[in-house]
């Protein structure tokens, strides 16, 4: 089977990790990202967040990681793994400010580099999960909806009713296993390790074993 390859344009924020079905709300203000936001809109390419591997130079500390990004194009080097999709957006500010939301449709590899200015494009491939119908993927499955009742309950209450635990069990284990984190968040690196798994029962292993650690 010929793997897909999707030319993708890459915007590297440190500590920013996504998964399929997520969707990404944006401030984009930096002149370079508002180019790459509008000409992906246009070309109805795809946007990528990428949390970073590499930083080439230290940032000072009066900076934000907008700055940095802004100052220099080569500070932060994107993961290989991460989640790409289309742009839509919601508002442009007189001063040029952009807010969208992307709307995460693939879990790709990052591929050659085609395009390094103004913005990074890459050709990037589709990733794929594992087939896997081991019987312990419902209950690690149940485990982790239980675990996320239970702290919602204790963290916020009034939210408890809104938590529907058998839609989330009705989920397909791999689906599920991506979109568990529209509620979890990780520290950043554990995130990034889940997202480039591809056997669903480590990953979901993986998410129950933290949330009972936690």
């Amino acid at each position: 089977m010929t793997t897909k390859v999707l030319e993708v344009a890459l915007f590297p924020i440190p500590n920013m990790v996504t998964f399929p079905g997520a969707e990404v709300p944006l401030h984009i203000f930096e002149p370079r990202y508002r180019t790459m936001v509008e000409e992906s809109v246009e070309n109805k390419r795809m946007v990528a967040v990428c949390h970073t591997k590499k930083q080439i130079s230290a940032a000072k500390a009066e900076q934000s990681i907008t700055d940095v990004l802004s100052n220099n194009q080569a500070t932060y080097s994107p993961k290989d793994v991460f989640c790409a999709g289309y742009c839509s957006i919601s508002d442009k500010t007189v001063d040029g400010r952009i807010y969208l939301t992307i709307k995460m449709l693939h879990r790709v590899r990052l591929g050659q580099e085609i395009q390094t200015l103004p913005y990074r494009i890459a050709n990037c491939t589709i990733m794929k999960d594992e087939i896997a119908d081991s019987a312990l993927l419902g209950e690690y499955q149940s485990k982790i909806v239980s675990s996320i009742y239970e702290l919602i309950k204790k963290k916020a209450p009034t939210e408890v009713a809104k938590f529907d635990t058998d839609e989330w069990l009705s989920l397909d284990p791999s689906e599920f296993s991506f979109s568990v984190f529209q509620v979890l968040r990780f520290e950043p690196e554990l995130m990034q390790n889940m997202l480039e798994m591809t056997d669903p029962e480590a990953r979901l292993k993986l998410i129950s074993k933290t949330l009972s650690v936690g």
